[in-house]
């Protein structure tokens, strides 16, 4: 092969130009479909949208939890046995979270009694309590949106490790997170097909699409295990080859791939 040593290389293209180009066409592409879906049939009833794009609400909050909904979040036994209340102190559509009146109790004790409680956006909280204070109660109610918590805060809950199987522990982090984003594809262009381009729930899911940047989904994913301790042996290992401390690394990466609102993690250094 030849080449001119005069031709100056083109330059690698980093991640951040990558994530940047995939939105430009994932949001050219969307243009594209709602002007022929606006053009093609502009007689769509007016609740006929609004049933579409209250069964798209539905079906995004079914999205954001798959993969991330942990064993206490399905413990219906456990659900049963919560009691929980609060109002709603912040803005619908603000990324802080302020609940007011809030009280927790299981099995008729009371954990928390009429206390404020406030999230603020990209702010870090620790919990700290003896055995049986409640923690992990409160953590779970959270996750199971037992509180009035808006539809665009998606939340990942992590209180156990990745499932042993035949994927790498690479193919475990990627995997998970690549189906979310092809769900989250695929609903967005059914609700440009059911009720067109300005449909607000729309961006929501453009929105979420970006955080988790399927562009550079190897990369980041490799980087964020290796961060974690991981060596280039170990990424081609299986889960089912790895410790549960190993696999619960993959768990936590997973969560950080998908770069959910709220991040709850019950004691994932016990593992």
């Amino acid at each position: 092969a030849w080449s001119n040593p005069h031709t100056p290389a083109m330059p690698a293209k980093s991640a951040a130009q990558m994530a940047k180009e995939a939105k430009a066409k994932r949001q050219q592409a969307a243009a594209l479909r709602g002007g022929a879906v606006a053009s093609k049939d502009k007689k769509v009833e007016t609740d006929e949208v609004a049933e579409a794009v209250d069964e798209a609400a539905v079906a995004l909050k079914e999205i954001s939890c798959s993969g991330s909904v942990s064993k206490s979040v399905a413990d219906a036994q456990l659900a049963a046995a919560r009691n929980v209340t609060g109002v709603l102190g912040s803005h619908p559509l603000s990324r802080d979270l302020k609940i007011l009146s809030f009280s927790l109790g299981l099995h008729g004790k009371r954990l928390i009694e009429d206390t404020f409680l406030e999230l603020s956006y990209g702010n870090r909280y620790g919990l700290l309590g003896a055995n049986g204070s409640g923690k992990s109660t409160f953590l779970t109610s959270l996750a199971s949106r037992e509180l009035p918590i808006p539809d665009h805060i998606d939340i990942f809950h992590l209180d156990e490790e990745a499932e042993p199987s035949e994927r790498t522990a690479l193919e475990a982090v990627i995997d998970v997170v690549r189906e979310k984003v092809e769900k989250l594809e695929k609903l967005s262009e059914l609700i440009l097909e059911t009720a067109g381009p300005d449909a607000e729930v729309l961006q929501d899911i453009y929105d979420r699409i970006d955080r988790m940047d399927p562009a550079t989904f190897e990369v980041r994913a490799t980087e964020i295990l290796m961060g974690l301790g991981f060596s280039e042996a170990f990424l081609k290992k299986r889960t089912r080859d790895l410790s549960g401390g190993w696999r619960m690394r993959v768990a936590l990466a997973r969560a950080l791939l998908s770069q959910p609102a709220m991040l709850l993690l019950d004691e994932p250094t016990n593992h």
